[in-house]
């Protein structure tokens, strides 16, 4: 179980209602959020324990919001619509995202750095938590950005055991678009969603031209 948290409803929830209100009608949008709210709590109340400090547990209640509202809706909208009303969503807080320009020199290992303060919570806990993320890194992979990788995602085997792993895909999108908004690009091979054995990141700057995957 995890512990419920009211802030990520709160603050997302507006802004799916006023994607679902523009694409689908303000009767769709009431159902997604009146019934919505109900489904997140639920959500969280048979999602696995990933450690209320996780540095990674933010990830997991963004999608749980998202999956509440579709849920919500008795999954008439597609998950590709869904995909569509995330973006939607993502692009709604754009100054939030702005705040990190992986361009920069200081951004350009943004989340290697974020992954590797992850790495270092997760050591000694995976017993504890056994569905957390679990990252690994190769540092002679590539020479720019930022490249990991993660082997186990809470979320992708949470929609697999709850029946729904078709809303995954939409899910794995957003983070392409929020590394868009931070002025970077992410180049993927694999998702565990997809049946790889890893979800990889490689993240560099958007003023970057990438011709050769081994830079």
């Amino acid at each position: 179980m995890m512990k419920y948290k009211g802030f990520y409803w709160n603050f997302l929830a507006p802004c799916i209602k006023k994607s679902i209100k523009k694409r689908y009608g303000c009767e769709m949008a009431k159902k997604a959020i009146c019934n919505g709210k109900v489904e997140y709590k639920k959500l969280l109340q048979i999602a696995d324990d990933i450690g209320d400090n996780n540095p990674m547990a933010m990830n997991a209640y963004f999608a749980y919001t998202f999956v509440g509202a579709w849920l919500g809706t008795k999954k008439k909208i597609s998950p590709n619509s869904m995909a569509d009303i995330m973006v939607d969503v993502l692009y709604m807080l754009k100054p939030f995202f702005r705040i990190v320009n992986i361009n920069s020199k200081r951004g350009e290992k943004k989340w290697y750095r974020e992954m590797k303060k992850y790495e270092a919570w997760s050591n000694g806990k995976l017993e504890k938590y056994p569905t957390t993320w679990i990252v690994n890194f190769d540092e002679s992979r590539h020479n720019i950005g930022s490249f990991y990788y993660f082997t186990r995602c809470p979320i992708c085997e949470f929609c697999k055991k709850e029946g729904i792993p078709e809303i995954m895909p939409a899910l794995c999108a957003t983070d392409s678009v929020m590394f868009k908004l931070q002025h970077g690009v992410l180049h993927r091979k694999c998702t565990l969603a997809n049946g790889d054995n890893m979800c990889d990141y490689w993240i560099v700057g958007d003023k970057y031209k990438i011709h050769n995957q081994n830079n």
